[in-house]
């Protein structure tokens, strides 16, 4: 009795320290620009709407961006655990399951980079709310958000 409790025990910290591994899970990849949502007056811009194409890519602790196939900024990013509470936290009722996956962090230079070049259109915050989802219809999807009920989220597809 004794050693299936130590086993579920260990079994659990095992899930727990692999939970969250956005680079194992596959951020590493291109990722189109789909859409940018949010703000008091719930605006919403595409692709389509403004003009112009976008990208991010995300290659073994380093990114770039691109606009129109022009690489506007690139660096260092890193990626942090966050199970502390921000305003996307769903609480865990007991279940143990949190919807905040981890922070993208990206040096504020290339984040006001990224802005200027798309007028503000796309505007990623130094340290992003991440999540990496799935759907039927697009596929894998990367969501960056601001934490703060007035933000903005820029939504990318896998390439």
């Amino acid at each position: 009795m004794k050693q299936t409790c130590y086993f579920a025990i260990a079994m659990l910290l095992a899930v727990i320290v692999t939970a969250c591994k956005p680079e194992k899970d596959g951020l590493d990849g291109t990722w189109l620009w789909a859409s940018t949502s949010g703000g008091l007056a719930g605006v919403s811009y595409t692709p389509e709407s403004e003009g112009f194409d976008a990208q991010f890519v995300f290659k073994d602790g380093r990114f770039s961006f691109y606009k129109d196939g022009k690489k506007v900024a690139s660096g260092s990013y890193q990626t942090v655990c966050d199970i502390d509470e921000t305003i996307y936290t769903n609480p865990d009722n007991g279940n143990g399951v949190y919807h905040v996956w981890f922070s993208l962090h990206i040096p504020e230079a290339q984040c006001r980079k990224i802005t200027e070049a798309t007028n503000g259109i796309i505007a990623p915050h130094p340290s992003s709310v991440a999540t990496i989802g799935h759907s039927e219809a697009a596929g894998r999807t990367l969501s960056l958000c601001d934490n703060c009920y007035d933000g903005f989220c820029l939504y990318f597809v896998e390439k």
